[in-house]
C-alpha cells in the first residue's frame, strides 16, 4: 500500500513538474500601449533628437517589460496602457557643454503611472491602475547610470513591480491550475 500511495504522490509530482516546465517554454506576450506620450510629466531629451529619443525609450522599456514576462507562462498576455513617464532626473541647459543635459540628483525621482491587464486567452486574470515612484531611487546602490540610454531606475522600477504583483497572481494562479488538474 505504501508503495502504490508514493507511485501516485510521484507521478502527481511528476506530472506537475511536467506542467510547470512547459508552460515555461516560452514567454508570456506583452503588449505595451503609450498612451498620449506628449502629455507626460517628464520624457524630454537631452542632446538627441525628440523622436529618437522616445522611440529608444520605448523600445528599452518595452524589451524590458519582455524579459519580465519571460517568467511567465506563454499562454499569458499583459496589456499595459502607459498614461504618465517622469524619467529620473531633470532636463536643463549646460552652460558649459553649450546643450541641454539630464541631470540626474535624489530630488528628481521617477514615476510611470500605467493600466494593465492580466489575460489568459480572453478570460481577465487581474486588471488594475498602478502608480509607481521611487523617491529612494539614488540610495538603492548598484547603480552607476553610467549611459543615459540605459533607463536603469525606470526599469528597476517595473522589476519591483512585476516581481511583486504580476509574478505573485501568475504564480497563485498556476498553483491553482495544477490543483484544478490534480483533482
Amino acid at each position: 500500500m505504501k508503495t502504490f500511495i508514493n507511485k501516485i504522490l510521484m507521478n502527481k509530482l511528476l506530472f506537475c513538474v511536467c506542467i510547470f516546465t512547459a508552460s515555461h517554454t516560452q514567454a508570456a506576450n506583452v503588449e505595451v500601449k503609450w498612451q498620449e506620450p506628449d502629455s507626460y510629466s517628464d520624457i524630454r531629451h537631452g542632446n538627441s533628437h525628440k523622436t529618437k529619443f522616445r522611440e529608444n525609450l520605448f523600445t528599452q522599456l518595452e524589451q524590458h517589460l519582455s524579459q519580465l514576462a519571460e517568467k511567465a507562462p506563454s499562454d499569458l498576455t499583459l496589456k499595459i496602457k502607459v498614461t504618465n513617464l517622469n524619467l529620473a532626473g531633470d532636463v536643463s541647459y549646460n552652460f558649459s557643454m553649450s546643450q541641454d543635459i539630464r541631470l540626474v540628483q535624489q530630488m528628481y525621482w521617477p514615476s510611470i503611472e500605467f493600466e494593465y491587464q492580466l489575460m489568459q486567452g480572453q478570460q481577465l486574470i487581474k486588471s488594475e491602475t498602478v502608480k509607481l515612484k521611487d523617491t529612494a531611487f539614488m540610495s538603492r546602490g548598484g547603480n552607476s547610470h553610467s549611459s543615459r540610454d540605459s533607463y536603469d531606475y525606470e526599469k528597476r522600477m517595473l522589476t519591483d513591480w512585476f516581481n511583486k504583483d504580476p509574478q505573485v497572481i501568475i504564480t497563485d494562479w498556476q498553483q491553482q491550475q495544477v490543483g484544478l488538474i490534480s483533482e
